[in-house]
């Protein structure tokens, strides 16, 4: 790899312009040439960018070029330019790395859950674009264990494969069905689910389409000592039986375990807190009942993003979720609520159906050597409720079958995010949301490599 000594940013970039306006065209790539990558390899860098000598250049293949770089989250700096060559035209990337690690705290709170945790993420592993995370947190809601190890690309290949471990203690509060457009829902029944999850992924990635499979298994179980009515329940309100004496596991417990399929489609990129770019995903999972699932079942999950830039610093990022099971145990069940419905309780709607819809306008207010503090306006639409409520081994509450309209809830509101330009996830994030249906806001604050 090309090293430079000292700070020759800027004239860098001078030489690049002279030299993209002087070749500016087509031409047959003959030479690749990367420079200012300490960390990062050759190799990875030409993989990221995903040219090859002989390739067609034109001035199209430079943005895509670039928006490839940028999406991989690993350079403070990319420049991409064309220089003349003996044979043909040198490809010049300067691709300035990132620091790759981290350790650092975090700190949530949020409606239901407060705690904090800390977490190691390594984001170019060996200088070859792999990926390690661990990260602990013990909270008053979830309190878990991540462990992942993500190759994007085995021995330069279009293959890549991960391998990750999630283990989860949960408190979960389930909350009376809605039957009426406006107004809240209370809380009727805590139940505490030990969750622990490990799974393999197997995937071909061409060009922004990839493809994989994933295979995974867990064990879930509830805590009886922590199954509890929340305040003012009664067991009637949970079992609809005037006569019952005892308060019920939301579900069975056993081992789940499930296969699934997803293709998508992503050209999104993230560059100092600013996404541009499409991501479309389409998932289908279902239980491997043949080998030995207690839990049979199936599920299917799609979903559209699409964001862009604008006014230079300005950001619109809209995301769409559609997802629709059959027989869904408690742990898989679509929820609504908290940060992806703010204003509202983490997880206060559950169901097999769920819509929804996002939309944040991100703008610059100041920036200080390489710290960003960004305003976000928000606004937020769900529909999560149940289709059928006829599973066996899930206990329903009362009336849990669909209501018409009513599951439909929104919020909107404002937020801030502080951003580093040598790190992908912002430092921290902090929404305010208010629900117009049930004329109440909630504070979202999370501290620490995360967002809210």
């Amino acid at each position: 790899m090309t090293r430079h000594l000292g700070l020759r940013g800027a004239s860098v970039a001078l030489a690049l312009a002279a030299a993209a306006t002087a070749h500016a065209g087509s031409g047959t790539i003959t030479e690749i040439d990367i420079r200012d990558n300490t960390k990062t390899t050759d190799a990875t860098v030409i993989q990221i960018a995903d040219v090859e000598l002989g390739d067609a250049w034109d001035d199209a293949m430079m943005a895509e070029v670039r928006d490839r770089l940028e999406a991989s989250g690993l350079f403070a700096t990319v420049l991409v330019a064309p220089e003349p060559a003996p044979n043909g035209t040198r490809l010049v990337i300067v691709a300035k790395d990132k620091h790759s690690w981290v350790v650092a705290p975090t700190y949530y709170d949020q409606p239901t859950n407060r705690g904090g945790g800390i977490g190691f993420g390594e984001n170019n592993l060996f200088g070859e674009n792999k990926k390690l995370l661990l990260y602990a947190q013990a909270a008053t809601g979830d309190s878990f264990f991540i462990g992942a190890y993500v190759d994007p690309s085995i021995r330069n290949t279009r293959w890549r494969w991960q391998y990750d471990v999630y283990l989860k203690t949960a408190r979960s509060f389930e909350y009376a069905p809605p039957e009426r457009f406006r107004g809240d829902t209370a809380q009727l029944r805590e139940s505490r689910m030990r969750y622990l999850n490990t799974g393999a992924r197997l995937g071909l990635t061409l060009g922004p389409m990839t493809l994989d499979v994933r295979g995974r298994g867990a064990r879930v179980s509830f805590v009886d000592r922590d199954l509890a009515l929340a305040e003012g329940a009664t067991l009637e309100d949970v079992t609809g039986d005037p006569a019952a004496t005892e308060l019920p596991s939301p579900g069975v417990e056993g081992t789940d375990l499930s296969t699934e399929v997803m293709l998508a489609y992503d050209t999104r990129s993230n560059w100092f807190g600013i996404t541009r770019g499409t991501r479309f995903k389409l998932s289908l999972e279902r239980s491997l009942d043949a080998l030995g699932s207690d839990f049979s079942y199936w599920l299917g999950y799609v979903s559209f993003d699409h964001a862009v830039r604008f006014l230079t610093r300005h950001n619109l990022d809209v995301r769409t979720r559609a997802g629709y099971g059959h027989h869904l145990p408690f742990q898989q069940e679509f929820t609504g609520g908290g940060t992806s419905l703010r204003g509202w309780q983490n997880d206060q709607f559950r169901g097999d159906l769920k819509l929804s819809g996002n939309a944040e306008y991100s703008f610059p207010l100041f920036e200080i050597k390489g710290v960003a503090l960004r305003g976000l306006g928000f606004a937020d639409v769900s529909y999560v409720t149940f289709r059928e409520a006829d599973n066996p081994q899930r206990h329903y509450l009362p009336g849990a079958a669909g209501y018409g309209l009513a599951p439909l809830k929104t919020s909107f509101g404002l937020g801030t995010r502080v951003y580093m330009r040598q790190i992908v996830l912002p430092l921290l994030g902090l929404d305010v949301g208010y629900s117009p249906e049930r004329e109440a806001y909630e504070i979202y604050l999370a501290i620490g490599l995360t967002d809210v």
